[in-house]
């Protein structure tokens, strides 16, 4: 399945072990679920947190992975950064209250007009366009004609 896949233009990867949720949804909703965290905590409004991701390791993302990242910086490092950070972060085995209390206010994001925030028509239409710039962007870039 893998080398049909590859032939098509995809990159599979080989899972070890069966456990609900891909590697990458798994990935996606840990930093999720602490960025959600951090905006109920008050640590920080919403748009921080996306703009923090964004300007710093989320440029990182496209050609570093995490455990590249721990390498590169070193593992050592990497285990003194966990002893401080990783005791602070959010461990709930269960939603976020203040995302379940997000969607009981029919705060549901950009469909509803406010989610974690409020969204103009305007705004929501200028994302959608973004991202859909940068995915295209991205898919041509690799030389495909799946643009």
């Amino acid at each position: 399945m893998i080398t049909l896949l590859r032939a098509v233009g995809k990159e599979p990867v080989h899972v070890k072990k069966d456990v609900p949720g891909f590697v990458g949804n798994r990935l996606q909703h840990a930093l999720w679920r602490e960025a959600i965290a951090i905006v109920a905590d008050g640590i920080a409004d919403a748009e921080t947190v996306d703009a923090v991701v964004k300007a710093s390791f989320g440029r990182r993302l496209a050609v570093l992975g995490p455990i590249e990242n721990a390498d590169l910086v070193g593992t050592d490092l990497t285990l003194d950064i966990h002893k401080v950070v990783l005791p602070h972060l959010d461990r709930s085995p269960s939603p976020s209250p203040y995302l379940s209390k997000l969607v009981n206010e029919n705060r549901l994001g950009m469909k509803t007009g406010e989610g974690f925030r409020a969204w103009t028509p305007a705004e929501a239409a200028a994302l959608r366009a973004r991202v859909f710039d940068h995915l295209k962007k991205s898919i041509s870039g690799l030389g495909g004609s799946n643009a």
